[in-house]
């Protein structure tokens, strides 16, 4: 039986624990207030006007006036969340899983009324699928260059909505196989507009797999898990290393097994092991850092391949760039969207402290693993008269290991949308609404 196969069988007839809800109830509202927080980004409001020029709809576009067919409010909404990256991600398939999924199945539900449940569970579905497929592919996958948000999201999202849609094994192979031929990205990209475009293509491509499938078109079953199909073509290929992925579907739950990252700061996750580092340090240096002569930093080189920018000079560059991150982390304390909207990078001690930071990659020592405890980020500040400040970060804020609380959450929330904080109580309880497209339309009011 090929992967798709499989893979179709288990998003058909699986039976999400209710413990599920613990993690995926804060990471969807989590994302909808990203969603709502980038409704107004230069980019969310391009490719509105972009999908608008062929066509509106009546599918809702969160955070604004604005109703767009079905897949196009998925693109939309999904930019919207990944506009400022702020939105969480996981280990394993090195996506973010939440923003692809959550504008997919929101769509999908306008299109067959759909309770909490119902979106929690199709949820859930779509996210084992993402996480096991990182597993199988490996991260070798996201190493040669492919924006695993895009192309694993993609086939995360067709299972999803086929979950939502309640399609058959058979119509969500299909749809499965279809949307291996969508599923497409570069991190070559990241630093453009190109990156939140390439989670809503992926939010779209999913859903118009789905509902192709589900009128009866088909596709190739072997696609993905052939030598010359996905895996075979975009990645290492390992016969051992796809079975076990899927021999561990839903035993456990790879939420259970890995969980979330949900980030306070709107940059690359990559750079949060630092910034977290610099946090540690911030105490002792913040009366002196004119005092400061230089900064090293020093992480795995699949993540430094991903942080090219040493000297930025637009937004989407300073999310990418280690050395402004870590200067506005030992500088402010934080990073928030007010800090990018001012161009923190070009602040004067922040630019400073740029040209003083030196990064350096080493060779990843298991390139399994993601964030390897035996190889944590390493930040190193020295100081006019030789004193220097040494910390390692291993598990950096909002992972697992170093969790963000819902209150925490609440406060992120408040600060993005610019609304009350009681609006994230309100929104932890999307999982027990009857009609979740009301639901999150009336939160979106």
């Amino acid at each position: 039986m090929t992967a798709i196969k499989r893979l179709a069988n288990f998003a058909t007839s699986a039976k999400p624990c209710d413990e599920l809800r613990l993690i995926i109830a804060p990471a969807v509202a989590d994302c909808f207030g990203c969603i709502l927080a980038g409704a107004d980004a230069e980019v969310t409001q391009r490719a509105i006007c972009a999908l608008s020029r062929t066509g509106t709809g009546s599918a809702p576009v969160y955070g604004s006036d604005q109703k767009l067919s079905a897949p196009h409010a998925a693109l939309a909404n999904a930019v919207a969340g990944h506009a400022w990256d702020l939105d969480d991600w996981e280990e394993p398939g090195n996506t973010h899983p939440t923003v692809v999924l959550l504008p997919a199945l929101l769509a999908a539900a306008h299109l067959s009324p759909t309770s909490g449940k119902e979106l929690s569970n199709a949820y859930a579905i779509g996210a084992e699928i993402i996480m096991r497929l990182g597993e199988a592919v490996s991260l070798d996958h996201y190493a040669r260059g492919f924006h695993s948000t895009a192309t694993l999201g993609t086939i995360g999202a067709a299972s999803a909505v086929s979950r939502l849609l309640q399609l058959s094994p058979e119509q969500t192979s299909h749809a499965l196989a279809l949307s291996v031929s969508q599923a497409t990205g570069l991190t070559l990209q990241f630093g453009s507009n190109a990156k939140p475009l390439q989670a809503g293509w992926a939010a779209r491509n999913g859903l118009e797999a789905a509902l192709m499938a589900a009128e009866g078109n088909t596709a190739q079953a072997h696609v993905l898990d052939h030598p010359r199909g996905f895996a075979g073509l975009l990645g290492d290929h390992s016969e051992a290393r796809f079975e076990k992925a899927l021999a561990d579907l839903g035993a456990p739950w790879a939420l259970q097994q890995y969980g979330l990252i949900l980030k306070p700061w709107p940059s690359c996750g990559y750079t949060h092991r630092l910034m977290t580092a610099a946090l540690e340090l911030r105490p002792h240096i913040i009366n002196r850092l004119e005092k400061v002569t230089a900064i090293s930093a020093t992480l795995p080189d699949f993540h430094f391949e991903i942080l090219p920018f040493q000297n930025p000079v637009t937004r989407s560059e300073a999310l990418f760039s280690a050395p402004a991150c870590v200067g506005q982390a030992l500088v402010a304390g934080d990073l928030t969207l007010n800090d990018s909207e001012a161009r923190f990078w070009e602040s004067p001690e922040v630019a400073r402290l740029i040209q003083l930071t030196t990064v350096t990659a080493e060779p990843a020592l298991n390139p399994d693993l993601n964030y390897d405890p035996d190889q944590p980020d390493c930040l190193r500040v020295e100081l006019s008269g030789g004193e220097v400040l040494e910390t390692r970060c291993a598990y950096p804020f909002g992972a697992p290991q170093n969790p963000m609380m819902n209150e925490q959450l609440a406060h992120k929330f408040a600060e993005v949308t610019g609304r009350d904080k009681d609006g994230f109580s309100k929104l932890m309880n999307w999982p027990d609404a009857p009609d979740v497209e009301n639901f999150f339309s009336e939160i979106a009011k």
